[in-house]
């Protein structure tokens, strides 16, 4: 039997929300990303693996290289017929921005699956570190 996602989205007895697929690894990933992420972010990350696993129906652990060039390609079809393009740009298929999330969605859930941390992009300072201090630029050398 082929697994196929289901976004299920639900709360806990205590009233906290939960996201889940229906795939063990990808249920876990969603659970680090609610633990790191905002709450909208945690919400497109489930949703753009979800579309993912739709067009790609494959195990998260069988997916191969050819397959999210196959994602990207399908991605980059026209979606309301060949004669409506984006207006930014001209170009048919998704706006570029939702195109890049999907993009880093599957990145950030490979890059936790293989080294089992959270992507640059996702990660969020403690409360009460400070950001690093801004340097100064740097002045030309006179002569």
């Amino acid at each position: 039997m082929t697994w196929s996602p289901c976004l299920i989205r639900a709360a806990d007895g205590a009233g906290r929300p939960s996201i889940k697929l229906g795939h063990p690894l990808l249920d876990d990933y969603l659970a680090f990303v609610a633990a790191r992420a905002r709450t909208n972010t945690w919400l497109a990350v489930a949703y753009d693996l979800k579309v993912f696993f739709s067009v790609i129906a494959k195990e998260p652990a069988a997916v191969t290289t050819a397959d999210v060039f196959t994602f990207l390609e399908e991605q980059r079809s026209p979606r309301r017929g060949s004669k409506v393009v984006r207006l930014e740009d001209g170009e048919a298929g998704l706006a570029a921005r939702t195109f890049a999330r999907r993009l880093s969605s599957l990145s950030g859930l490979y890059v936790y699956l293989v080294f089992g941390v959270m992507p640059a992009s996702m990660q969020t300072p403690s409360p009460g570190v400070c950001p690093p201090a801004v340097r100064e630029p740097l002045r030309p050398r006179r002569g």
